[in-house]
């Protein structure tokens, strides 16, 4: 009883259990305990900086931060995981895309994966080895979050520019890392985005009209379930421009200078072009994983890592 004379109404065992689960803490400590069951040493929380719409700093943060390091190849593997609880009955729905559909030039499976190796001057990551498991991962795009009563667009949005700014932050920070004179072999970092979800995942059948769907009874008629998505969302003007800004910021006059000198023998490209490309491309792709699939997603994305024919050789660039 309060103070007033009113009474506590108890919580109805639903209500605490809805309230939990709705508050995204059971689903983000769930993954977390997947990512240690796999070895993956102190999964946490990710925070980074950046300015809001009034031009002061704030520090945001994406559910998890999962890393798995290889020493023997020096290579770091960097899970940035957002988690989006939804109760049962949720379909997320997005539209169809194929891999390299624009003349053979459209998106690539290896784009998903943030590679930082342009300060590796004496190996790279072959990205044809990871080119092979595309089939594995359908490709979409836009997505729709339905409701049993409504619909919200927010959600997925929402979750993906999470992360996109979290990537940037993450990239940053290797190329920092990898400015330091660590030894023989500078550090590799792979960067993977990742939106883990309890809602179901939904795919438009390729060639599906307005006109099909109003005449469909049931969601299987126009689309198919699936388990594991790569979303395709590349970034617009707006986070081309951030991204820009938080490079410029984050490497002095100095450190632009340092950076030019290892991506002539990299890349053959000034640290402005290599700011560029990043910006305009980077993230591209997000990797979504119905809750329940999250453990044997994670296993087959390490298990691209382990082959011995990932990292190879570079063939140095003359300066420009």
């Amino acid at each position: 009883m309060f103070p007033d004379g009113s009474i506590i109404q108890p919580m109805s065992k639903k209500t605490w259990k809805d309230h939990l689960l709705s508050s995204g803490l059971p689903l983000e400590y769930s993954v977390i305990r997947i990512f240690e069951e796999l070895g993956i040493r102190d999964p946490g929380e990710y925070s980074y900086e950046r300015k809001t719409s009034d031009g002061l700093s704030q520090v945001f943060s994406v559910d998890v931060h999962a890393k798995k390091v290889d020493p023997k190849r020096d290579l770091h593997i960097e899970c940035l995981v957002e988690c989006k609880y939804r109760h049962d009955g949720t379909k997320w729905v997005f539209m169809p895309r194929e891999y390299g559909e624009i003349f053979m030039s459209g998106p690539s499976f290896a784009k998903l994966f943030v590679t930082m190796d342009q300060c590796c001057v004496d190996r790279e990551l072959d990205r044809s080895v990871l080119e092979k498991f595309e089939n594995t991962y359908p490709l979409c795009a836009r997505g729709i979050e339905l409701l049993p009563e409504d619909a919200n667009p927010k959600t997925i949005e929402q979750a993906v520019q999470q992360l996109r700014y979290a990537v940037v932050a993450k990239a940053i920070d290797a190329i920092e890392w990898q400015l330091i004179p660590w030894g023989d072999t500078t550090p590799m970092h792979v960067i993977i985005p990742v939106i883990v979800t309890t809602a179901e995942l939904w795919r438009l059948k390729v060639g599906m009209t307005v006109e099909d769907i109003r005449g469909a009874e049931e969601i299987t008629t126009v689309a198919d379930p699936h388990d594991v998505l790569v979303l395709l969302q590349k970034p617009d003007n707006l986070n081309e421009r951030d991204t820009r800004e938080r490079f410029q910021e984050a490497f002095s006059t100095q450190k632009q200078t340092e950076l030019k000198g290892l991506f002539a023998q990299t890349r053959n490209y000034s640290f402005n072009i290599f700011m560029s490309e990043f910006a305009t491309h980077t993230p591209s792709m997000f990797i979504v994983i119905s809750y329940k699939r999250v453990k044997t997603a994670m296993k087959n994305l390490h298990s691209f890592f382990a082959s011995d024919r990932l990292i190879k050789k570079r063939e140095k660039k003359g300066k420009a």
